[in-house]
């Protein structure tokens, strides 16, 4: 059992060195070779990490996956719509308290994100926020913490504070109370839903995937 427990966590960190190293090796080559579009470097480096992840966690992607072979097609359609729907309402609440506190506070960094994407590549930005950010975070920021942490309210903590922590080290450049909030809620979310689910990433990915597209697609024909 302690040993099941200690390759788990070592996979899980080496998944979490690879990122960082990755992360912080593609920002140096754009900074310095000059390099006009980052995406040139970034999306390369972006799709052999999120194939890394993908390979690294392979095992239980297809456990997740025979899980819901044996659910019925209505319960999974539920469950994503019951997970899409509180998201929403998370982010109609979080917009009221903005807009009541912060009213100077226009685009959300999600938003300001998405569209620094799409000036960079469309191409890149449809692969960052589709593919990506369900997939190959779902498996960085939930699925490897959880194979190493059973405590269910330990484990919906500490993932929304690495993925809010881990978005501050390597996304925003400023950090307030608001990009705390934005960040860190829908992260907690995100968590609890997954561990409502049987913690079953499959269906984490596909609630990210359609709260990602939505708004995406509405930035993209803008």
């Amino acid at each position: 059992m302690l040993e099941k427990l200690n390759n788990r966590m070592i996979k899980a960190v080496g998944l979490y060195l690879v990122y960082f190293l990755y992360t912080v090796v593609a920002s140096s080559l754009v900074s310095s070779l000059n390099v006009t579009n980052s995406a040139y470097v970034m999306m390369p480096a972006d799709i052999l990490f999120a194939t890394f992840a993908v390979l690294m966690y392979k095992n239980e992607l297809k456990e997740c996956v025979n899980k819901l072979k044996k659910k019925k097609v209505l319960k999974i359609v539920g469950s994503v719509i019951l997970g899409v729907m509180s998201i929403l309402a998370l982010n109609i609440i979080m917009g009221a308290i903005t807009d009541l506190l912060f009213p100077n506070y226009a685009v959300d960094s999600n938003t300001g994100a998405m569209l620094d994407l799409l000036k960079q590549s469309p191409i890149y930005a449809c692969f960052k926020v589709l593919i990506f950010a369900p997939v190959a975070e779902e498996i960085l920021f939930r699925e490897s913490i959880s194979s190493c942490v059973k405590n269910n309210v330990l484990f919906i903590l500490l993932s929304a504070i690495i993925y809010t922590g881990m978005n501050f080290v390597f996304g925003s450049e400023t950090l307030s109370v608001i990009d705390l909030l934005i960040y860190f809620m829908p992260a907690l979310l995100l968590s609890f839903l997954y561990v409502k689910n049987d913690r079953n990433i499959i269906v984490i990915m596909i609630i990210k995937f359609i709260m990602q597209f939505v708004p995406f697609i509405v930035l993209l024909l803008s």
